[in-house]
């Protein structure tokens, strides 16, 4: 539910750590004779080099449009979300309820389902309403029928806590939490 790809996020920061990297050795190289020398056995760099003044210009505007465009990315991805689940207004008045209501009626609803390991709650954005995401990890081997009715018990008991629906994503996960939860011990 952000605006991003994870995946593509990740490259770009890869590739950006690579370049400052070996600009950063570049420019230790022609400035510190220590680096220059750690670096002679691998790299030949000529002791002073002629760069045209436009060159300069070139490259400074090079490197304000990569800034720009480093600060635009930054400030643009988040995905919207947000720490208010419902808000509510009448007038002059305004009632708002947090995630963590919605987080705790929701952990309260599943704590007794044998096959849930645990679940997170987050709340965004989308197009100018507020949506939740629920991600509930199952057990290895859990029956997933019978979580997801649970779920849906939960969220019966959260629009009634509401007083209102609010559209909800359920994602059931599994992996490594799910993994190495303790079996549930019947007495």
């Amino acid at each position: 539910m952000t605006k991003s790809n994870r995946t593509l996020n990740r490259i770009i920061l890869l590739v950006l750590g690579l370049v400052a990297v070996i600009v950063g050795l570049a420019i230790g190289a022609g400035v510190l004779p220590a680096v220059r020398d750690a670096l002679q056995p691998y790299l030949t760099f000529p002791r002073s080099v002629q760069v045209p003044a436009a060159s300069l210009w070139i490259v400074a505007a090079a490197c304000a449009v990569v800034i720009v465009l480093s600060l635009v990315w930054v400030f643009t991805r988040g995905g919207g979300g947000t720490s208010v689940a419902v808000r509510e207004r009448n007038g002059e008045d305004a009632v708002t309820i947090n995630v963590a209501l919605v987080r705790d009626v929701v952990d309260h609803e599943l704590s007794g389902v044998r096959d849930v390991v645990g679940a997170k709650v987050d709340t965004y954005l989308v197009k100018r309403q507020r949506a939740a995401r629920i991600r509930v990890a199952v057990r290895r081997g859990g029956d997933a029928v019978t979580v997801l009715e649970a779920v849906d018990r939960a969220l019966a008991v959260l629009d009634r806590t509401l007083g209102r629906q609010i559209p909800v994503l359920v994602h059931l996960t599994g992996g490594t939490r799910a993994a190495l939860a303790k079996p549930t011990r019947v007495h």
